[in-house]
Protein backbone atom coordinates (compact mmCIF):
# COMPACT_ATOMS: atom_id res chain seq x y z
CA UNK A 1 0.00 0.00 0.00
CA UNK A 2 1.37 3.22 -1.02
CA UNK A 3 2.27 5.49 1.83
CA UNK A 4 3.03 9.46 1.75
CA UNK A 5 6.33 9.01 2.13
CA UNK A 6 5.94 7.07 -1.81
CA UNK A 7 4.30 10.37 -2.84
CA UNK A 8 6.73 12.69 -1.41
CA UNK A 9 9.33 11.33 -3.05
CA UNK A 10 7.91 10.75 -6.57
CA UNK A 11 6.84 14.33 -6.04
CA UNK A 12 9.91 15.68 -4.92
CA UNK A 13 8.61 17.57 -1.87
CA UNK A 14 8.67 16.97 1.84
CA UNK A 15 6.02 14.12 3.62
CA UNK A 16 4.72 17.31 5.46
CA UNK A 17 3.78 19.16 2.11
CA UNK A 18 1.87 15.77 0.83
CA UNK A 19 0.04 15.74 3.99
CA UNK A 20 -1.49 19.13 3.71
CA UNK A 21 -1.80 18.83 -0.13
CA UNK A 22 -3.87 16.01 0.53
CA UNK A 23 -5.97 17.90 3.35
CA UNK A 24 -9.12 19.49 2.41
CA UNK A 25 -8.69 21.75 5.12
CA UNK A 26 -4.71 22.67 4.50
CA UNK A 27 -4.18 22.23 1.20
CA UNK A 28 -5.03 26.25 0.72
CA UNK A 29 -1.31 26.47 2.49
CA UNK A 30 0.36 24.81 -0.31
CA UNK A 31 1.03 26.11 -4.01
CA UNK A 32 -2.02 24.51 -6.43
CA UNK A 33 0.33 23.33 -8.89
CA UNK A 34 2.08 21.38 -5.91
CA UNK A 35 -1.73 20.10 -4.80
CA UNK A 36 -2.19 18.97 -8.30
CA UNK A 37 1.06 16.82 -8.85
CA UNK A 38 0.20 15.23 -5.40
CA UNK A 39 -2.87 14.63 -5.62
CA UNK A 40 -2.34 13.25 -9.48
CA UNK A 41 0.62 10.79 -8.31
CA UNK A 42 -1.58 10.08 -5.16
CA UNK A 43 -4.19 8.43 -7.42
CA UNK A 44 -1.63 6.40 -9.50
CA UNK A 45 -0.18 4.81 -6.79
CA UNK A 46 -3.94 4.06 -5.81
CA UNK A 47 -3.39 6.06 -1.74
CA UNK A 48 -5.31 5.78 0.48
CA UNK A 49 -5.45 7.91 3.65
CA UNK A 50 -5.32 6.64 6.88
CA UNK A 51 -8.50 7.56 9.24
CA UNK A 52 -7.76 9.10 12.26
CA UNK A 53 -9.75 10.17 15.03
CA UNK A 54 -10.28 13.91 14.96
CA UNK A 55 -8.15 15.89 16.99
CA UNK A 56 -9.61 18.85 19.74
CA UNK A 57 -7.06 20.79 18.91
CA UNK A 58 -4.61 21.37 16.36
CA UNK A 59 -1.29 22.92 16.43
CA UNK A 60 -0.24 25.44 13.69
CA UNK A 61 3.42 25.63 12.43
CA UNK A 62 5.14 28.68 11.54
CA UNK A 63 8.44 29.34 9.97
CA UNK A 64 10.20 33.23 10.46
CA UNK A 65 12.38 34.63 7.81
CA UNK A 66 14.32 37.32 9.25
CA UNK A 67 16.23 39.43 7.03
CA UNK A 68 18.26 40.74 10.37
CA UNK A 69 21.41 39.35 11.44
CA UNK A 70 21.69 37.85 14.92
CA UNK A 71 23.67 40.84 15.61
CA UNK A 72 21.89 43.55 14.28
CA UNK A 73 18.72 41.86 16.26
CA UNK A 74 20.64 41.69 19.70
CA UNK A 75 21.88 45.71 19.27
CA UNK A 76 18.56 47.02 18.22
CA UNK A 77 15.80 46.89 21.09
CA UNK A 78 13.22 47.37 18.17
CA UNK A 79 13.56 44.39 16.59
CA UNK A 80 13.85 42.43 20.02
CA UNK A 81 10.57 43.18 20.91
CA UNK A 82 8.87 42.48 17.73
CA UNK A 83 9.75 38.97 18.16
CA UNK A 84 8.76 39.06 22.14
CA UNK A 85 5.54 39.72 20.34
CA UNK A 86 5.86 37.05 18.02
CA UNK A 87 6.17 34.40 20.32
CA UNK A 88 4.42 35.69 23.20
CA UNK A 89 1.37 35.51 20.83
CA UNK A 90 1.73 31.96 19.21
CA UNK A 91 2.35 30.53 22.12
CA UNK A 92 -1.37 31.75 23.49
CA UNK A 93 -2.97 30.79 20.02
CA UNK A 94 -1.53 26.96 19.47
CA UNK A 95 0.99 28.58 16.95
CA UNK A 96 4.51 26.64 16.96
CA UNK A 97 7.24 29.10 15.49
CA UNK A 98 9.05 25.39 14.39
CA UNK A 99 11.98 27.23 12.63
CA UNK A 100 13.77 30.36 11.95
CA UNK A 101 15.40 31.08 8.92
CA UNK A 102 18.33 33.85 8.57
CA UNK A 103 18.39 35.26 4.82
CA UNK A 104 21.96 35.92 5.47
CA UNK A 105 22.59 32.15 5.03
CA UNK A 106 20.21 32.05 1.86
CA UNK A 107 17.01 29.83 2.45
CA UNK A 108 15.76 27.13 -0.22
CA UNK A 109 12.11 28.34 -0.96
CA UNK A 110 11.00 24.02 -0.92
CA UNK A 111 11.48 23.90 2.86
CA UNK A 112 8.99 27.43 3.47
CA UNK A 113 5.90 24.10 1.72
CA UNK A 114 6.93 22.68 5.31
CA UNK A 115 4.63 25.25 7.51
CA UNK A 116 1.22 26.36 7.28
CA UNK A 117 2.36 30.25 7.38
CA UNK A 118 5.48 32.55 7.05
CA UNK A 119 6.09 35.30 8.87
CA UNK A 120 9.11 37.87 7.59
CA UNK A 121 10.76 40.39 9.55
CA UNK A 122 12.17 42.92 7.58
CA UNK A 123 13.08 43.86 4.01
CA UNK A 124 12.78 41.13 0.83
CA UNK A 125 12.69 41.36 -2.95
CA UNK A 126 9.40 41.37 -4.52
CA UNK A 127 10.72 38.47 -6.71
CA UNK A 128 11.93 36.39 -3.68
CA UNK A 129 8.61 36.62 -1.76
CA UNK A 130 6.66 35.74 -5.23
CA UNK A 131 9.54 32.63 -4.82
CA UNK A 132 8.44 31.84 -1.36
CA UNK A 133 4.64 32.44 -2.50
CA UNK A 134 4.91 29.86 -4.97
CA UNK A 135 5.39 26.97 -1.93
CA UNK A 136 3.28 28.49 1.00
CA UNK A 137 0.44 31.02 0.21
CA UNK A 138 0.11 32.21 3.66
CA UNK A 139 2.67 35.11 3.90
CA UNK A 140 2.64 37.90 6.26
CA UNK A 141 5.11 40.47 5.77
CA UNK A 142 6.60 42.74 8.99
CA UNK A 143 8.09 46.05 8.76
CA UNK A 144 6.61 46.77 5.15
CA UNK A 145 8.63 49.34 3.36
CA UNK A 146 7.76 48.34 -0.20
CA UNK A 147 4.48 49.48 -1.77
CA UNK A 148 4.35 46.60 -4.38
CA UNK A 149 3.58 44.17 -1.72
CA UNK A 150 0.44 43.47 -2.79
CA UNK A 151 0.36 39.93 -3.08
CA UNK A 152 1.14 38.83 0.68
CA UNK A 153 -0.05 40.61 4.02
CA UNK A 154 2.11 43.62 5.80
CA UNK A 155 1.84 44.28 9.44
CA UNK A 156 3.76 47.88 9.21
CA UNK A 157 3.61 51.18 11.00
CA UNK A 158 2.85 55.25 9.23
CA UNK A 159 6.24 55.96 9.42
CA UNK A 160 5.69 58.16 6.18
CA UNK A 161 2.71 60.28 8.06
CA UNK A 162 4.93 60.37 10.92
CA UNK A 163 7.88 62.09 10.06
CA UNK A 164 5.98 65.03 8.25
CA UNK A 165 4.72 65.70 11.92
CA UNK A 166 7.30 65.65 13.17
CA UNK A 167 9.02 67.94 10.77
CA UNK A 168 6.36 70.67 10.96
CA UNK A 169 6.34 70.21 14.40
CA UNK A 170 10.24 70.88 14.05
CA UNK A 171 9.91 73.78 12.23
CA UNK A 172 7.91 75.44 14.58
CA UNK A 173 10.60 75.47 17.26
CA UNK A 174 13.77 75.80 14.71
CA UNK A 175 15.58 78.79 14.46
CA UNK A 176 16.97 77.46 10.59
CA UNK A 177 16.32 74.81 7.98
CA UNK A 178 15.81 71.29 9.42
CA UNK A 179 18.39 68.42 8.98
CA UNK A 180 17.86 64.80 8.40
CA UNK A 181 20.32 61.42 9.54
CA UNK A 182 18.51 58.47 8.37
CA UNK A 183 19.47 54.84 6.82
CA UNK A 184 18.36 53.12 3.80
CA UNK A 185 16.68 49.89 4.11
CA UNK A 186 18.13 46.97 2.25
CA UNK A 187 16.17 43.96 -0.11
CA UNK A 188 17.55 40.76 0.54
CA UNK A 189 17.06 38.12 -1.80
CA UNK A 190 16.30 34.06 -1.03
CA UNK A 191 19.60 33.26 -1.88
CA UNK A 192 21.30 35.48 1.04
CA UNK A 193 22.43 38.15 -1.27
CA UNK A 194 21.42 41.85 -1.18
CA UNK A 195 18.90 42.99 -4.14
CA UNK A 196 19.36 46.49 -3.85
CA UNK A 197 19.20 49.36 -1.31
CA UNK A 198 15.94 51.17 -1.43
CA UNK A 199 15.21 54.86 0.87
CA UNK A 200 13.57 54.48 4.10
CA UNK A 201 9.91 56.19 4.10
CA UNK A 202 11.26 58.48 6.56
CA UNK A 203 13.83 59.68 4.27
CA UNK A 204 11.10 59.94 1.22
CA UNK A 205 8.92 61.89 3.44
CA UNK A 206 12.05 64.57 4.40
CA UNK A 207 12.53 64.76 0.92
CA UNK A 208 9.10 65.56 0.15
CA UNK A 209 8.98 68.28 3.13
CA UNK A 210 12.02 69.93 1.56
CA UNK A 211 10.38 70.50 -1.42
CA UNK A 212 6.70 71.63 0.10
CA UNK A 213 8.90 74.16 2.47
CA UNK A 214 11.59 75.29 -0.02
CA UNK A 215 14.26 74.10 2.08
CA UNK A 216 17.40 72.80 1.62
CA UNK A 217 17.57 69.47 1.90
CA UNK A 218 19.98 68.65 4.84
CA UNK A 219 20.19 65.12 4.48
CA UNK A 220 23.17 62.30 5.65
CA UNK A 221 21.99 58.46 4.60
CA UNK A 222 24.08 56.40 6.60
CA UNK A 223 23.70 52.48 8.19
CA UNK A 224 21.64 52.50 11.64
CA UNK A 225 24.32 52.20 14.15
CA UNK A 226 24.94 54.76 16.74
CA UNK A 227 28.56 55.16 15.89
CA UNK A 228 27.36 56.31 12.23
CA UNK A 229 25.52 58.91 14.26
CA UNK A 230 28.27 60.34 15.36
CA UNK A 231 30.12 60.83 12.21
CA UNK A 232 26.69 62.05 10.38
CA UNK A 233 26.29 64.96 12.74
CA UNK A 234 29.34 66.09 12.68
CA UNK A 235 29.50 66.21 9.05
CA UNK A 236 26.30 68.50 8.69
CA UNK A 237 27.90 70.88 11.40
CA UNK A 238 30.97 71.02 9.42
CA UNK A 239 29.37 71.39 6.25
CA UNK A 240 29.11 75.32 7.50
CA UNK A 241 24.89 75.24 6.78
CA UNK A 242 23.20 76.65 10.17
CA UNK A 243 20.81 73.74 11.67
CA UNK A 244 17.85 74.66 13.11
CA UNK A 245 16.37 71.39 14.18
CA UNK A 246 17.01 67.92 13.82
CA UNK A 247 15.17 64.83 12.71
CA UNK A 248 17.26 61.38 13.29
CA UNK A 249 15.27 58.22 11.54
CA UNK A 250 16.20 55.96 14.72
CA UNK A 251 16.83 56.53 18.43
CA UNK A 252 20.37 53.86 17.66
CA UNK A 253 21.81 57.04 16.03
CA UNK A 254 20.69 59.44 18.03
CA UNK A 255 22.69 57.83 20.35
CA UNK A 256 25.80 58.85 18.32
CA UNK A 257 24.02 62.54 17.73
CA UNK A 258 23.74 63.42 20.95
CA UNK A 259 27.77 62.63 21.29
CA UNK A 260 28.67 64.02 18.44
CA UNK A 261 26.63 67.14 19.32
CA UNK A 262 28.06 67.21 23.15
CA UNK A 263 31.61 67.32 21.33
CA UNK A 264 30.51 70.36 19.82
CA UNK A 265 29.44 72.19 22.46
CA UNK A 266 25.62 71.39 21.63
CA UNK A 267 22.89 70.85 23.71
CA UNK A 268 19.84 69.35 21.97
CA UNK A 269 16.40 70.94 23.39
CA UNK A 270 18.59 74.15 24.40
CA UNK A 271 20.60 75.09 21.23
CA UNK A 272 18.26 73.42 18.49
CA UNK A 273 15.19 70.59 19.48
CA UNK A 274 15.78 66.88 18.18
CA UNK A 275 13.20 64.49 17.79
CA UNK A 276 13.86 60.72 16.86
CA UNK A 277 11.90 57.34 16.03
CA UNK A 278 11.92 54.26 18.37
CA UNK A 279 10.95 55.08 21.68
CA UNK A 280 13.15 52.70 23.02
CA UNK A 281 13.29 52.52 26.86
CA UNK A 282 16.68 53.55 27.07
CA UNK A 283 16.32 56.79 25.40
CA UNK A 284 14.55 58.46 28.45
CA UNK A 285 17.68 57.17 30.62
CA UNK A 286 19.71 59.75 28.21
CA UNK A 287 20.70 63.12 29.24
CA UNK A 288 18.98 65.21 27.82
CA UNK A 289 16.87 62.30 27.27
CA UNK A 290 15.78 61.37 23.75
CA UNK A 291 11.98 63.30 22.38
CA UNK A 292 11.56 59.81 20.48
CA UNK A 293 8.12 58.55 18.11
CA UNK A 294 7.07 55.47 19.74
CA UNK A 295 7.04 52.90 17.15
CA UNK A 296 4.70 49.59 17.78
CA UNK A 297 7.17 46.99 18.43
CA UNK A 298 5.40 43.88 20.00
CA UNK A 299 2.06 45.29 18.69
CA UNK A 300 3.72 44.51 15.12
CA UNK A 301 4.39 40.80 16.38
CA UNK A 302 1.09 40.39 18.03
CA UNK A 303 -0.69 42.09 14.79
CA UNK A 304 1.59 39.10 12.22
CA UNK A 305 0.90 36.21 14.36
CA UNK A 306 -3.22 37.38 14.14
CA UNK A 307 -3.04 37.79 10.58
CA UNK A 308 -1.43 34.12 10.21
CA UNK A 309 -4.73 32.65 11.97
CA UNK A 310 -7.01 35.10 10.31
CA UNK A 311 -5.19 33.73 6.57
CA UNK A 312 -5.43 29.74 7.80
CA UNK A 313 -9.10 30.45 9.02
CA UNK A 314 -10.66 32.64 5.81
CA UNK A 315 -8.23 31.03 3.23
CA UNK A 316 -8.98 33.97 1.63
CA UNK A 317 -7.67 35.09 -1.51
CA UNK A 318 -6.91 38.57 -1.07
CA UNK A 319 -4.20 40.66 0.85
CA UNK A 320 -4.51 42.98 3.54
CA UNK A 321 -2.23 45.65 4.87
CA UNK A 322 -1.91 46.33 8.61
CA UNK A 323 -0.71 50.04 9.82
CA UNK A 324 -0.38 50.18 13.80
CA UNK A 325 0.51 54.14 14.32
CA UNK A 326 2.93 55.79 16.41
CA UNK A 327 3.26 58.96 18.28
CA UNK A 328 5.29 61.52 19.44
CA UNK A 329 6.58 60.46 23.20
CA UNK A 330 7.81 62.91 26.08
CA UNK A 331 11.56 64.03 26.40
CA UNK A 332 13.90 66.97 27.01
CA UNK A 333 15.43 67.38 23.40
CA UNK A 334 11.83 68.91 22.15
CA UNK A 335 10.35 71.46 22.22
CA UNK A 336 12.85 73.99 23.23
CA UNK A 337 13.66 74.32 27.02
CA UNK A 338 13.67 78.58 27.83
CA UNK A 339 16.42 79.59 30.13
Amino acid sequence: MATIKDIAKLAQVSPGTVSRALNVEKESAVAPETVERVKKIATQLGYRPVQHKASTSATITCALITTLTLQQETEDEYWHFIRKGIYETAKSHSVTIQNIFRIQNGVDPKLVAEYDAIIVMGSMSNQSLKLFKQFNKNIVVIDDVNSDYDFVDTVGTNLYPLTRMALDDLQAEAQGPIAFIGGNRVEMRANGSVEHEVPDPRAIAYHDWTLIHQQPDMSEITDWTSQAGVTAIKRLIDAGQPIGGLLVASDPIAIGVLKGLRDRQLTPGKNLPLISFDGIEVASFLTPALTSIWLPKEELGVAAVNQVLDLLASHRTWSARISIPGKLGRGDTFPIKQA
